[in-house]
């Protein structure tokens, strides 16, 4: 029974091993690897003829195929997020309920963007990187292509950050702001979209969650 039991040990210290080896060598030799979302916020923000909104929410659904070469940002292959509108919130929730609508989070109820592909630049600091990227953000149903720039932040325990700005206007996706109160106030067609996404590699996510 004693030979079983260091059996056992022994294949799940070569697990392991493995498992560290596959790990490491990802950062040593520059394969591609699978990022999930870890954490971050996604801000919408607009104004209207007596306030200023903004709307936030963590729920967000990231998936990236990235390429890491000694802790260092070579490629991003794929980036994808999805929103669910019915997340976004605020203090108001008469409001939200409005803005709801005005995105028509029925039948649409999630905002998507694919990534298309991008440019990586060193930027202000070793770990971090300017990206350029181009992709077709969905709102509403409707699928526009758009540019940004976005920062990316390798961080040491293997995490990447990417913060941004993006602004539109919500008549590219064919929404129409609302008037409320009688028509006496009045939202207005540009939007600001600011968010920070944390990701995280697949495998340190399996690994963390057992």
């Amino acid at each position: 029974m004693k030979a079983i039991n260091n059996s056992s040990k022994y294949g799940l210290r070569q697990l392991y091993f493995s498992f560290l080896f596959m790990f490491s060598s990802a950062f040593v030799f520059g394969q591609q690897q699978t990022f999930i979302y870890h954490s971050g916020e996604i801000e919408v923000s607009g104004y209207t003829n007596n306030y200023n909104w903004k709307m936030k929410t963590d729920s967000v659904e990231c998936k990236a195929l990235i390429t890491l070469q000694n802790r260092q940002l070579k490629a991003i292959n794929n980036l994808n997020f999805t929103v669910p509108v019915q997340k976004l919130s605020s203090p108001n929730t008469y409001m939200d309920r409005i803005a709801h609508r005005t995105l028509k989070s029925y039948p649409f109820d999630k905002i998507y963007f694919k990534y298309v592909k991008s440019e990586i630049q060193p930027w202000d600091d070793k770990d971090q990187y300017l990206v350029k990227a181009t992709g077709n953000l969905t709102i509403a149903g409707v699928t526009q292509a758009i540019k940004m720039d976005l920062i990316a932040t390798v961080i040491k325990d293997g995490t990447i950050t990417f913060a941004g700005t993006h602004k539109l206007k919500l008549s590219t996706y064919q929404v129409v702001p609302k008037k409320t109160l009688m028509g006496t106030l009045n939202t207005s067609d540009d939007v600001t979209v600011n968010f920070v996404i944390g990701v995280k590699p697949l495998m340190l996510s399996s690994a963390s969650g057992r």
